[in-house]
């Protein structure tokens, strides 16, 4: 086989009930660009390798296994991912969970990246299964019970700035086809549970640069309760996901964009305040995390505060 154009990473452990048709959704694609599929399991104890063995016999040019001898979590996988020396121009990460629905995706989204270089990345809408039967609230909050797409819970631009992205507006991980970039030392560095790593890592893809996005569904989420999302508390997915938008403001690029930001922030920390675990904490604790919330509350009026008066001198510069 010729040289890869696009390189498609699939992360997988214990997904037996999912994985064949998350490979056969990418061998059924339309694409007139070579591709390879990496698959990376997580020392699964089903017969997920199995099924990836069977599919990789059939398809031995196309496919290849990578088998961890114990689980590592899936940020081990993505960093021996992104350590591959390779030539390809572009990348996809699949969850071993997720397919695809329409086998002209690939063409279209690379046709569009080829087309457009000042783009870094885009994707596109997906569907919504719904797996999950479980009565506890606060398991509840964190699937996607009553939404059929990701687009009747996020609102996209064609344009998708980075702005968008640091507000928490979701993009489905399988949806999106990136232009490959060095992201070793991104890597290297990145210190942070791996409940939100796929927002982390395209708030770093989108450094510089946009998305387009695709109002199509050309995939699907199956949301069950064995994802990512689900293994953790409520509270320390929010945890979290304040302390990669605390990261952001050491980044000289997200600097500018601090008030939304802190704005993000105080929004994770209402959901803190306002979730049965929150509530549950003793009085002490409860009025500490007030405290942290109000300080950041501070720290987003100062910060647009600076905003409006920078956009102000710099109009009003160009009037000279």
């Amino acid at each position: 086989m010729n040289e890869a154009t696009l390189l498609i990473f699939i992360f997988t452990c214990n997904h037996e009930q999912f994985i064949a048709k998350s490979i056969e959704s990418v061998l059924e694609q339309k694409c007139t660009y070579n591709y390879k599929v990496y698959v990376f399991d997580d020392c699964s104890s089903d017969s997920t390798v199995e099924i990836v063995k069977r599919l990789q016999t059939e398809h031995p040019d196309k496919i290849s296994l990578s088998v961890n001898e114990k689980n590592s979590g899936v940020l081990h996988s993505v960093r021996r991912a992104v350590e591959m020396n390779c030539r390809a121009k572009y990348f996809v990460f699949l969850d071993g969970d997720d397919y695809w629905c329409y086998d002209g995706k690939l063409q279209a989204q690379v046709d569009f990246l080829e087309q457009n270089p000042e783009y870094s990345a885009c994707f596109h809408d997906a569907e919504i299964h719904q797996m999950n039967i479980d009565d506890d609230a606060e398991f509840a909050k964190k699937t996607k019970i009553g939404w059929k797409t990701y687009s009747q819970m996020n609102k996209y631009y064609p344009d998708f700035e980075p702005q968008m992205l640091i507000t928490r507006t979701i993009i489905p991980t399988s949806s999106l086809v990136c232009r490959w970039k060095d992201l070793e030392n991104f890597m290297r560095n990145y210190k942070f549970k791996e409940f939100s790593f796929s927002w982390a890592l395209e708030l770093e893809l989108i450094k510089n640069s946009k998305f387009r996005y695709f109002n199509e569904c050309w995939s699907v989420y199956n949301d069950h309760a064995g994802g990512i999302s689900k293994r953790g508390k409520l509270f320390d997915f929010k945890r979290n996901n304040i302390n990669i938008l605390e990261s952001l403001l050491d980044d000289d690029f997200y600097r500018f964009y601090a008030p939304e930001i802190y704005q993000t922030i105080c929004s994770e920390f209402r959901m803190l305040i306002k979730s049965d675990e929150g509530l549950r904490l003793p009085k002490r604790e409860y009025r500490k995390l007030l405290s942290e919330y109000r300080t950041y509350q501070r720290r987003e009026i100062k910060a647009e505060k600076r905003q409006f008066l920078h956009d102000y001198e710099y109009m009003n510069e160009r009037k000279i």
